[in-house]
């Protein structure tokens, strides 16, 4: 059933991308971990699954017409996540030297997001040599989050396959010319918020979030139905509110801010509350969480040192989050309303704690 998926998933990515016949694919057979796909039309693909989840690893795609001038086109892709494409990605056999791609010059996504296509020639020169030797194939790249990931792609298997594909094509046994692809449109570009917001928490950010301690499993019966919030705090940074524990105050967040700049980085957001005893502190936990994306305003409520729920505002201000408003509502712990900022002294600056 799995290599059945498979064998679809490779026709309907040479459908898509042009280079497929009418026809369903018609010759299809396994060298390795190597699988080739040839259509009516002798349009034919070579395919090789990343190490990982099968319903979800990435392919590497090789796939060449059948006409004797034509030349294989090498596609890398990722179903399950999508590629910062603002960023480089290197590719590496046997661990040995990297070849560093960069985006727009040497490698750029055609028809789906997901699905990156070699356009440096001297790169696909070098790539097209090693790889008939080689034993592992690594890919790395970040992804729109901001996570590194690396796919290793076994080799076993594609130096017949390849020869195989020659033979179905009638080229010249071992005819390893690459070019980049001719005619295919520009895959759209991605609402980066969009896109992050659909993938969910990072594991490494939700690994984080429980390894600080303190905070409830996200599948415990109290957080059931309680969702995180993600939203765009930048074209490089993005919040993240995880759900922490309930109590009578309600529901308690803890707040991150993941950085997809050069540096990049994930922080534990700091927020400024106020005691009578104390004044000024800062809490890592807010309660009734909402964020306004147009206006970058951020509104929850910290607690005093008394257990009373505080109403904050803060505007985001390209570095961190700025103490606009912090108020005490009537009868909170018997005590009149109060604005205690700005009408007390101002608060320290909003911090942040970088994960090790």
């Amino acid at each position: 059933m799995a290599e059945r998926r498979w064998s679809l998933a490779l026709a309907a990515l040479m459908l898509v991308g042009g280079l497929a016949g009418p026809a369903a694919a018609d010759v299809t057979r396994r060298f390795g971990g190597t699988m080739i796909n040839c259509d009516a039309a002798s349009t034919c693909a070579a395919s090789l699954k990343a190490r990982g989840e099968p319903d979800k690893a990435s392919l590497f795609v090789l796939t060449r017409a059948p006409d004797q001038r034509a030349r294989w086109k090498v596609m890398l892709s990722t179903p399950a996540v999508l590629v910062d494409r603002a960023r480089p990605v290197s590719l590496s056999i046997d661990n040995g030297v990297d070849i560093s791609l960069r985006p727009g010059s040497d490698y750029d996504a055609f028809v789906r997001p997901s699905d990156l296509y070699v356009i440096s020639q001297s790169a696909l020169d070098r790539l097209m040599l090693q790889i008939q030797s080689g034993h592992d194939l690594r890919f790395a790249y970040i992804d729109v989050t901001g996570a590194p990931h690396t796919d290793r792609f076994p080799l076993d298997g594609l130096a017949p396959a390849l020869a195989e594909i020659d033979t179905q094509q009638k080229h010249i046994i071992g005819d390893r010319r690459a070019g980049p692809p001719v005619g295919l449109p520009p895959a759209p570009d991605v609402d980066a918020a969009t896109a992050i917001a659909s993938t969910g928490v990072p594991p490494r950010l939700a690994d984080w979030h429980l390894a600080l301690g303190d905070c409830e499993a996200p599948d415990s019966p109290a957080l059931t139905g309680k969702l995180p919030l993600i939203a765009s705090l930048s074209d490089t940074s993005t919040l993240y509110a995880l759900p922490c524990y309930v109590s009578a105050a309600g529901t308690a967040y803890r707040l991150y801010e993941i950085e997809r700049g050069e540096i990049g980085g994930q922080h534990r957001l700091l927020f400024a509350s106020f005691s009578d005893r104390l004044r000024w502190m800062g809490t890592e936990t807010l309660f009734d969480v909402n964020y306004d994306a147009k206006a970058q305003r951020l509104t929850g409520r910290p607690l005093d040192e008394t257990g009373c729920a505080l109403d904050g505002a803060w505007t985001w201000d390209a570095f961190a989050f700025r103490l606009d408003r912090l108020d005490r509502p009537a009868g909170c712990s018997a005590r009149n309303a109060k604005t205690l900022y700005p009408a007390d002294a101002p608060p320290p600056s909003t911090g942040k704690e970088t994960s090790k």
